[in-house]
């Protein structure tokens, strides 16, 4: 793992750019200002987005949930349909080149702040998120094999992203996304020829379990779905230096493949779930049953979805801060300093490790639903939003983050107590239920466009 680990990285700088320029260091055009292609562009939304957190989540939720769990992470990847739909109408309708300028242009300093601390949370939990993987597949959570590959991946995204930015990071994306292919069809293939089936009678009963939490994430999937996208730039980014036309190809191309993808891998989960004994954890399940050669595709897999996604994550961190707050005079120079400091942010965040992998993007989604009244409702039919209603939507989601989060946890389990709630997803999907409500609620309601 080690030794792939380092050609790997090695192997990267084979097709970085080692000069670069301002608009391809922030905004991903290539030599002479030219744009991507679209095979380039749709392979870098996919490996972007099927990190490895993405990965080991949808493994994980088909593991104890079967077919329901496999279909509700997928059901997040319907986010590059709603996310290129965005994309598309803002550029068209209100001319804006980032999510956080329509929320500026809409509700001034306000919209700035809030958007803004959003994306900056989602930017370093990615970081942290991956690296916590990365780490679990070398080694124990706290050993010295498990620290040190976390710092190895680290240096290794962080060194061509620090030399070309968003450029080298899409440049490096097609080559990763290539490899990444090759080893899922290695994996379905492996696996295909192995002794692990799936039992059609489980499979059954676990489809017609209606009371399956698996339902419960679908449902959510589908209302977050409409703001998870504009919470993560690293998506949005790259809907805003191609053609419009080309555009709107790789938004739709790209959820085509990354959903094949994400559900192939999660079927992992269903086959380990049917092999293993009760009460063993997902990672246990990969050693003792798919055995040295299906264990280390799926864990290279896991290595080059991480590498691949901490690499757009600083670029985007960059673009954010230097780019589109302005916080730093945009040169070269401060893009490099903000990489390196959201590369010591997510190594630092690494202490709020959480078991439940599902839970940070539970609660990131969660917080970021107070976008949907403006995407649904300016964006695609042109109603405005009052930015008291927006102001009210931002607290609501704060709270229902804050509030799923404690009870997840088990710190707090007074809301799900109060509504009689027999599992942490339904609790989940009511929350979110409670956010839209009163999000639209307010959003008919009042008027009023000071704040």
């Amino acid at each position: 793992m080690l030794t792939f680990t380092l050609i790997f990285g090695i192997f990267s700088f084979l097709f970085i750019s080692r000069r670069t320029n301002n608009s391809g260091f922030f905004l991903g055009y290539m030599e002479n200002g030219k744009e991507p292609s679209l095979l380039v562009l749709t392979f870098s939304l996919v490996t972007t987005w099927i990190f490895s957190r993405s990965l080991l989540t949808a493994a994980i939720l088909a593991y104890y949930y079967g077919l329901p769990g496999a279909i509700a992470y997928t059901t997040y990847y319907f986010s590059f349909l709603t996310g290129g739909l965005f994309v598309l109408k803002v550029r068209k309708k209100f001319k804006v080149n980032s999510t956080l300028k329509l929320f500026e242009n809409e509700y001034g300093y306000l919209g700035k702040f809030t958007v803004s601390f959003l994306l900056v949370i989602r930017l370093i939990s990615e970081i942290f998120a991956n690296l916590i993987v990365v780490g679990l597949i070398f080694g124990n959570e706290g050993s010295m094999e498990y620290n040190f590959s976390i710092i190895l991946i680290m240096l290794i995204s962080l060194s061509y992203s620090f030399i070309g930015g968003f450029r080298n990071s899409i440049k490096t994306d097609f080559f990763q996304m290539i490899i990444f292919l090759i080893l899922m069809f290695l994996l379905i293939s492996n696996i295909y020829f192995s002794d692990l089936k799936i039992e059609i009678n489980t499979l059954i009963n676990n489809i017609n379990n209606t009371s399956n939490p698996g339902y419960a994430l679908i449902a959510v999937a589908f209302l977050q779905i409409w703001s998870y996208p504009l919470h993560d730039p690293v998506m949005t980014d790259r809907g805003f230096f191609c053609s419009y036309k080309k555009t709107k190809q790789g938004f739709f191309y790209a959820f085509l493949l990354s959903s094949a993808c994400i559900f192939s891998f999660s079927l992992l989960g269903i086959f380990l779930s049917e092999a293993s004994i009760s009460n063993i954890s997902f990672f246990n399940a990969i050693g003792i049953n798919l055995g040295k050669n299906i264990s280390f595709i799926v864990f290279l897999l896991l290595l080059i979805s991480a590498i691949s996604t901490l690499d757009s994550t600083l670029s985007s961190a960059s673009k954010l801060i230097v780019s589109d707050l302005n916080l730093l005079k945009k040169n070269i120079f401060n893009g490099r300093l903000v990489m390196f400091l959201f590369s010591i942010l997510g190594l630092l965040f690494i202490i709020f490790n959480t078991k439940d992998l599902f839970t940070a993007v539970a609660i990131s989604g969660t917080a970021a639903t107070f976008m949907t009244t403006t995407f649904i409702l300016k964006v695609i039919f042109n109603i405005s939003v009052s930015r008291i209603s927006y102001f009210i939507s931002f607290l609501l989601s704060m709270l229902g983050s804050i509030v799923y989060y404690l009870e997840s946890q088990g710190i707090n389990n007074s809301f799900s107590s109060l509504f009689e709630l027999s599992h942490k997803y339904v609790t989940l999907l009511l929350i979110n239920i409670f956010i839209l409500f009163f999000s639209f609620l307010t959003a008919f309601l009042v008027k009023n466009k000071s704040l």
